[in-house]
């Protein structure tokens, strides 16, 4: 986590380069070093306020910037003048991409202000967790300052037996046709005993350059992505956010409370699995850019796959969601209706 921050992006790398050595993105956990760490405290990191839109960030600058010191005849200063002119000219042209986003989201936004998402994504990893046979639980609490040195610090202070941080994002795709929902789990040892079972030093001590919580040191690592998509997507975004924003948000509120459930799932069963126990694919099935996934189960409610780094996708039908969440939402206001009309009987 803090030896390599790019891990947090689990979803888009197979591998973590630390030094020389190659952390697997996902690492089930021994069920003995399971039972040694108890209990856990949980800190759930989301720093994002609400949902955001995700755009295309520009590279030109960049690009061009490289060009600038491969010119013959470029002087050092000259360089590096054409280079922070090219930087400029990436930082304006992202600046106007995200203020578009937020525009353009903003409505989706709206219908959300009664969806308590931290409360909710608190809670269901917390009933989630509880499932996990032995798992005793300290305290499930989310932070939204999500930093390396408020993770360390929280490591260093904390009372429990082991540390476990799940770190959340969701937001829009760059063209509005998906919600993308993403945790990542990391486990710590933290008491002697708990230590001591996972091969790790009793003593709380770093390695030279390197954090107490680099990402060697975490006994568990699991990466799992949440993606709901429109029935009918399209690339004409004002029609994606219309969808979205249909019968009052309702495909863009039951597709967030499906995926705020789904990933707690997920991460629980993730943690039952022990290492070297494979997750039986149904097929392998192409899923874009050269790349095979294992097909793990398919039903009404969408699909599972793990991707070859061991990241597990659940790639959800929103329709399926908006009918769950509106026949429960029939169900609680007929129950009310009922227990009104016995009441006044």
């Amino acid at each position: 986590m803090i030896a390599c921050r790019s891990a947090m992006l689990a979803f888009a790398v197979s591998f973590v380069l630390v030094g020389c050595a190659r952390i697997p993105i996902a690492q089930p956990v021994k069920q003995e070093v399971l039972a040694a760490v108890q209990p856990v405290e949980v800190k759930v990191g989301i720093a994002q306020p609400e949902l955001y839109a995700a755009f295309v960030r520009s590279t030109a600058g960049a690009s061009g910037a490289a060009a600038c010191g491969a010119v013959p005849g470029f002087g050092v200063l000259l360089a590096a003048a054409c280079g922070g002119a090219m930087g400029a000219i990436d930082a304006s042209v992202n600046a106007s991409r995200a203020k578009t986003a937020e525009e353009t989201v903003r409505p989706l936004k709206d219908q959300l202000v009664e969806v308590k998402f931290d409360a909710l994504m608190r809670d269901s990893l917390k009933r989630s967790l509880e499932t996990v046979p032995g798992m005793q639980l300290a305290t499930v609490d989310i932070t939204k300052t999500v930093t390396d040195p408020a993770h360390e610090q929280t490591f260093k202070a904390s009372t429990a037996n082991a540390v476990m941080f799940v770190n959340v994002d969701y937001h829009l795709s760059t063209d509005f046709s998906t919600l993308e929902m993403s945790i990542r789990g990391l486990l710590y040892p933290r008491g002697a005993v708990a230590r001591k079972a996972a091969g790790q030093p009793a003593e709380l001590v770093a390695g030279q350059n390197e954090s107490i919580l680099a990402l060697k040191n975490a006994v568990y690592r699991s990466s799992i992505v949440y993606r709901g998509k429109l029935p009918e997507p399209g690339q004409d975004i004002p029609k994606n956010v219309a969808a979205w924003n249909a019968d009052g948000g309702l495909l863009l509120r039951a597709s967030m409370q499906d995926g705020i459930a789904r990933v707690g799932a997920l991460l629980a069963e993730d943690l039952k699995r022990k290492p070297g126990e494979q997750l039986s694919g149904v097929a392998k099935i192409d899923v874009g850019n050269g790349l095979k996934a294992d097909l793990l189960s398919q039903g009404e409610g969408g699909r599972l796959l793990r991707q070859a780094d061991g990241t597990l996708h659940f790639e959800a039908k929103a329709a399926t969601a908006a009918a769950t969440l509106a026949s429960a939402t029939q169900t609680r206001a007929a129950s009310t209706t009922i227990v009104t009309d016995a009441a006044a009987k």
